[in-house]
């Protein structure tokens, strides 16, 4: 697991390592600048001129001291400063710029040579922008975006909102950002991760002793997180794995049923029962004949069979289906996954979540969130962790809402961002497997909130492992099954 931070965050743990270990803040400074050489040194030609464009903070600072190192490293590096050569700024900005200075290492004032350099790196802003980009600078930060040069942002892109990913007026488009210490929310969050590229973590002296009493409230999980994972027991039987109950389809919409029970399957249930229509029977059976098959008649007793229930994925609206989706809220005495169609019946009346029994994940996706919230889109992508943290506070449920970085929000604000997955599985059914595999950890664990967060990170990374046989444009929702074993053969 690894923490993400915001911009004044990652500000406030700045001040500690300095005021509380006494570790100075040019030292820093000098450790942040060496681990990003370190970095460019290994990618980079000799040959390759490299432009360093500052402005007039502790971000310029770093920028410089990185221009002085490649230097010495004899690399062809120069400044611009985008404010002019006779700007003042922060003392560590004037610090290292007399430092430069005294080398007697070369400035340019010319944007357009910088601009044609075959490396830019961006050392204007960083993290603590608070205010829209304009005139001169937003200029010529668009014509080094028009340049061919491999672009690099130093902490974060010139115009990221590091807080949430918004673009303050305009922003540095980077071929990589090299962040410190810590990933910051807006360099993960759209738009703000358009402009960062390939984000890349540099170690400089801040660790976890910082943060004191104050961790942070958001998180994402990593591949290492995966041997954390349950071991399956060499003395057990399906019983002891879980009973999943799977309430999915209606007539002409079996897929959704047959994606999300072949998931939760290849996620390790024990036994998973699909409730739908009748005329989803042949379909159903033929396709995942493992799975066990009854209709809405029988809901009271599956019930009671169940250690787990996923419900939504391609009901409808149908009497049946709301009456199905009321009950379960009333009288489901385990814990319960709710996706799809069960979210837009819900969302018609808002009230019925509030009497849940059990322990309770959401899992909308944009549409359906504006739905049961009453907020636009655009609203929700203005704020998406707030959304989630809200809603899952509000409702006192795990709030897992999907987008292309979904956030998994827990009742007391804390939060998960998802890092895994890519473009490709935006397609249809991938929801659908991710019920399935999140309703087969829930099964087996019984834990809402760590199965909300290993399922989307498992789903992504499914996605991630066929990525290369599929692309982008071929990838299907069983690829994304498909690539589940590559998964668990590893935590095996």
């Amino acid at each position: 697991m690894e923490y993400i931070v915001t911009g004044n965050e990652m500000k406030l743990l700045d001040n500690t390592t300095s005021d509380r270990f006494g570790v100075p803040s040019v030292v820093l400074m000098e450790q942040a600048a060496m681990g990003v050489v370190r970095e460019l040194v290994a990618c980079l030609k000799k040959k390759d001129r490299i432009a360093v464009i500052c402005g007039k903070g502790n971000n310029a600072g770093d920028g410089i001291a990185i221009a002085r190192l490649l230097r010495q490293a004899g690399f062809d590096a120069y400044v611009y400063y985008i404010f002019g050569k006779e700007s003042g700024g922060s003392e560590l900005f004037e610090l290292q710029k007399r430092i430069y200075a005294n080398y007697g290492f070369p400035v340019t004032e010319d944007i357009k040579e910088a601009a044609g350099c075959e490396v830019i790196i961006d050392a204007v802003f960083g993290t603590g922008l608070q205010r829209d980009i304009a005139g001169r600078c937003a200029d010529e930060i668009e014509i080094l975006n028009h340049s061919d040069g491999y672009k690099v942002a130093i902490d974060a892109p010139s115009g990221v909102d590091c807080d949430n990913g918004h673009i303050l007026g305009t922003a540095f488009k980077a071929d990589a950002t090299y962040t410190f210490s810590y990933k910051k929310t807006g360099l993960l969050l759209w738009p703000g991760c358009d402009s960062c590229g390939d984000v890349k973590v540099v170690q400089i002296g801040i660790d976890d002793h910082s943060f004191g009493e104050n961790k942070p409230a958001l998180m994402a999980l990593t591949e290492d997180d995966l041997s954390d994972m349950p071991k399956r027991p060499a003395h057990s039987n399906k019983g002891t794995f879980g009973k999943l109950l799977i309430i999915a389809g209606s007539c002409n919409m079996a897929g959704a049923a047959v994606l999300a029970a072949t998931a939760a399957y290849k996620s390790g249930a024990g036994l998973v029962k699909v409730i739908t229509p009748e005329e989803n029977r042949t379909i159903i059976q033929s396709s995942v004949p493992e799975a066990l098959l009854d209709t809405y008649d029988n809901i009271e007793n599956d019930l009671k069979w169940a250690s787990a229930i996923v419900v939504g994925p391609g009901i409808g609206k149908s009497k049946e289906a709301r009456e199905a989706v009321e009950y379960l809220l009333k009288e489901a005495g385990v814990p319960m996954l709710i996706d799809a169609d069960a979210l837009n019946i819900i969302s018609e009346d808002t009230d019925i979540l509030k009497n849940h029994k059990a322990p309770v994940i959401v899992t909308p996706h944009l549409g359906e969130m504006s739905r049961l919230t009453g907020i636009s889109i655009a609203g929700i992508q203005k704020d998406i962790v707030g959304t989630a943290r809200k809603f899952a506070a509000e409702y006192d449920v795990v709030c897992l809402l999907k987008d292309s970085r979904s956030i998994t929000a827990y009742p007391d604000g804390s939060a998960y961002i998802n890092l895994s997955g890519n473009s490709g599985m935006a397609t249809a059914g991938s929801g659908d497997v991710l019920s399935g595999i999140t309703g087969a950890l829930l099964a087996q664990w019984k834990d809402v909130k760590k199965a909300a967060v290993y399922g989307a990170y498992i789903h992504g990374l499914a996605g991630d492992r066929v990525f290369n046989k599929t692309g982008s444009y071929g990838m299907i929702a069983s690829d994304i099954i498909n690539g589940l074993d590559k998964i668990w053969i590893k935590v095996d």
